[in-house]
């Protein structure tokens, strides 16, 4: 009975080490306090994300690691980097948290844009950039880290140092495609894939990993103070290391992915709060327009000897005059 009570546990704590990955909230501003709050499911990170930028969630979260200290100050802007880990910790500076993988990043991308891009006030930039291996590109090849272990002529070692040389490059484009000079407000995802293909050939405690973790840590970290002085210090960078589940979602995601950015003959999503502010806007419109008729009305069919004070206090001027 022992035996099967150990067999039990073992089994659940190896699920749950297969579905869990990390957040790690690199930076925040004052505004925007994170604190022990156990472990994040996925289908949450949206919520947490939006209250982070100022808005109102979906939907209650039980997660109790966000607190917004000022809802005047909201971050200009959020960044969220993807890493398909493959087991791996990348163990950055930061307030670390367990994330539950019960959907995948790109459907909390979608979510968040769907849900809450319809209930921006302002002009909202949602731009998710999946980092591919850019070799070609001769800033890529001059910007290569310094290796001791990896070998860049080999795979899948050449392919993870050439993203690793494009994550800060493809980072800079957020200064050209920013709208918070604009008073905007800018939604970043970054997806950095080779991680997992290096864990998978050399395994978790090789050399070749340590020094990949050690690497991205680094770009991240250069990520971070690039992102921090663009948005003056008002920006949430967050990093977001997946293990198993976006493996096996991966092939379905392809096929939405393709319809994206098509004209579909889709009707306009409004926000919960529409049926309420119409309602509003039309009974107060009909109140004032009865108002100003009736009073429209009154003044028109008023009798100047009777109802006007001013001809009541002329009269006996004009009888002594005369």
């Amino acid at each position: 009975m022992a035996s099967q009570v150990i067999g039990s546990v073992v089994l659940l704590s190896l699920l749950s080490s297969v579905y869990c990955g990390e957040l790690t909230v690199a930076f925040s501003p004052p505004t925007v306090r994170f604190g022990s709050g156990g472990i994040l499911r996925a289908t949450d990170l949206d919520d947490v994300l939006a209250a982070s930028l100022g808005y109102t969630p979906a939907q209650s979260s039980p997660w109790k690691g966000l607190t917004i200290t000022s809802p005047f100050s909201a971050p200009t802007a959020a960044v969220v980097v993807e890493i398909h880990g493959g087991g791996a910790s990348i163990r950055q500076e930061g307030s670390t948290y367990g994330l539950k993988e019960d959907t995948s990043i790109d459907d909390v991308f979608h979510r968040l844009k769907s849900v809450y891009g319809s209930r921006a006030q302002r002009h909202t930039l949602f731009k998710r950039i999946i980092i591919t291996d850019r070799s070609g590109d001769d800033r890529i090849q001059h910007s290569i880290p310094a290796t001791k272990v990896l070998n860049s002529s080999l795979e899948p070692d050449g392919t993870f140092l050439s993203e690793m040389s494009a994550l800060f490059l493809t980072a800079q484009l957020a200064e050209e495609i920013s709208t918070a000079p604009h008073g905007g407000q800018d939604v970043i995802f970054l997806e950095v894939d080779s991680l997992s293909q290096v864990v998978k050939t050399y395994g978790l405690g090789s050399p070749q990993v340590v020094e990949a973790c050690d690497i991205l840590r680094t770009e991240l970290a250069k990520v971070t103070d690039y992102m921090r002085r663009l948005y003056k210090d008002r920006v949430l960078v967050v990093s977001a290391t997946v293990d198993q589940l976006e493996k096996i979602t991966r092939s379905t995601r392809s096929i939405v992915q393709q319809f994206e950015d098509s004209a579909l003959n889709i009707a306009t999503e409004y926000s919960s709060n529409y049926p309420a502010i119409f309602n509003i806007i039309l009974w107060l419109s009909i109140i004032l327009f009865l108002a100003v008729l009736a009073t429209s009305v009154a003044m028109a069919t008023m009798d100047p000897g009777r109802d006007s004070i001013i001809y009541r206090m002329t009269n006996p001027r004009m009888k002594k005059d005369n």
